[in-house]
C-alpha cells in the first residue's frame, strides 16, 4: 500500500509558467488530433480551424488556469504529490482508450472520434462522481456546520475533489449522459459504440479500484480476526484518518493506534470482480454478440449484482444510507433495471432472422 509515489517540486515563480505551458501543450495536441480528423474526412485541415472547433476545451483549461493564477496558488513553491491512485486512474483512461480504439477499428468505427469522445467522458465522469458525492453528503457542504473552504483557504470545498469524495456511479451516469449527447450530435449510433466502449469501462474500473486500495478509500467493514486476507490500513490512508476523526475511534483502530483493525479489502473484491466481468465481455459476450446493446446490457446487469454484493461488506457510511440500504445499493437496483430493460428492448428491435451483430 503506497498512497504517494513521490513529489514533483515546482520552484517559486515557475508555477504560472508551468500552468500556461500545460494549456498550450494540451491545445496543440488537441489541434493536431483535429487536423488529422479533418484530413481523413476531406475537410479543411488548418490549425486555426482546428482550434476554433475545440474552443470549448481550450476555454475550460484557460478558465481553470486563470482561477488558480488569481487565487495565488501558483505564486510560491508547489509540491505536487504523484499519488498511486491518480497514476492508476490515468493508466485506466489511457489503456481504456487504446482498447476501445482497437475494437473500433475492427468494427469499422471511427477510432479518432472515439478518442475525442473519451476526453469528454473523462471530464463528465469527474464532475458526475463529485456531484453524486455532494448530493449524498449534502449536510457536510450546505448544513449549518459545513466548511466552505479547503485547506488552501481560497477554493470552495465543493471543488476540492483531491480531498476525497468521488463516487463511481455518479461518474458513470455523467459519462453515459455525455456520451449519449456527443454521439447524437455527431450522428454516431449509440448502442454499437457503447458496446465498443463498455469493456474499457470495466477494465478501467479494475485499475481504479486498485488505486482505491492504495489510497485506503472506499474501505470495508471490520473483519473477523481469522479472515486471512483482511487488511490493516496505516495512518496515511484515508480509512485511518476517517476512523481517527470519529467519536469512537477505538472501535476501528488497533489498540496500539498504528493501524486500523482488520478490514474487508472490498476495493479488491470489486476490482477483481470487474476484471472477471471484463474477461467475460471480451471472451464470451462480444464474440457471440447477437444484437447491438448486448455487451452494454450485460455489463449493467453483472456490475449491478457485483456492486450490490460488495456493498454488504463496505463500511464507508460517508457514501450515504437510505432506509437501511446504501445509496450504492439503491443505485445498483436502478442500474439493474436499466440493463434488463435495455436487453429486452434491444433484442426485440432486432429484426427476426437477422445475422448476429
Amino acid at each position: 500500500m503506497l498512497p504517494v509515489l513521490f513529489h514533483v517540486v515546482i520552484p517559486a515563480g515557475f508555477g504560472k509558467l508551468a500552468a500556461a505551458l500545460a494549456v498550450v501543450v494540451i491545445a496543440v495536441v488537441r489541434a493536431v488530433a483535429w487536423v488529422r480528423q479533418a484530413r481523413r474526412e476531406g475537410q479543411p485541415a488548418g490549425v486555426l480551424a482546428a482550434l476554433r472547433q475545440d474552443a470549448t476545451t481550450i476555454g475550460v483549461l484557460a478558465v481553470v488556469a486563470g482561477a488558480l493564477w488569481r487565487a495565488g496558488i501558483l505564486d510560491g513553491e508547489i509540491r505536487l504529490p504523484l499519488h498511486t491512485y491518480g497514476l492508476l486512474i490515468a493508466s485506466a483512461f489511457l489503456v481504456g482508450i487504446w482498447l476501445a480504439q482497437r475494437e473500433a477499428r475492427r468494427r469499422g468505427q471511427d477510432p479518432e472520434r472515439l478518442a475525442d469522445l473519451a476526453f469528454w467522458i473523462l471530464v463528465a465522469a469527474l464532475v458526475g462522481s463529485r456531484v453524486y458525492f455532494i448530493l449524498v453528503n449534502w449536510g457536510d457542504y450546505f448544513g449549518p456546520n459545513a466548511l466552505v473552504a479547503t485547506a488552501f483557504g481560497r477554493i470552495p470545498r465543493l471543488l476540492a475533489f483531491w480531498e476525497g469524495g468521488l463516487v463511481f456511479y455518479g461518474g458513470f451516469i455523467g459519462a453515459a449522459l455525455t456520451a449519449w449527447w456527443y454521439m447524437r450530435r455527431h450522428r454516431m449510433p449509440f448502442l454499437p459504440y457503447a458496446d465498443t466502449l463498455i469493456p474499457s469501462v470495466a477494465f478501467g474500473h479494475f485499475l481504479g479500484r486498485l488505486g482505491c486500495f492504495s489510497a485506503g478509500c472506499c474501505w470495508g467493514g471490520v473483519a473477523h480476526g481469522h479472515l486471512p486476507w483482511a487488511v490493516r490500513f496505516p495512518p496515511e490512508s484515508l480509512a485511518y484518518q476517517t476512523f481517527a476523526g470519529r467519536e469512537n475511534p477505538a472501535a476501528f483502530l488497533a489498540p496500539d493506534r498504528l493501524t486500523t483493525l482488520p478490514l474487508h479489502p472490498v476495493q479488491l473484491y470489486e476490482a477483481f470482480g470487474e476484471l472477471a466481468i471484463f474477461l467475460v465481455l471480451v471472451a464470451v459476450v462480444r464474440p457471440r454478440k447477437a444484437f447491438h446493446g448486448q455487451v452494454l446490457a450485460t455489463w449493467l446487469l453483472a456490475y449491478a449484482v457485483l456492486r450490490t454484493v460488495v456493498e454488504l461488506f463496505r463500511a464507508d457510511v460517508e457514501r450515504g444510507v437510505v432506509r437501511g440500504l446504501g445509496v450504492g445499493q439503491w443505485t445498483s437496483l436502478a442500474i439493474f433495471a436499466v440493463g434488463a430493460a435495455l436487453w429486452a428492448r434491444a433484442r426485440q428491435r432486432r429484426e427476426p432472422g437477422a445475422a448476429p451483430a
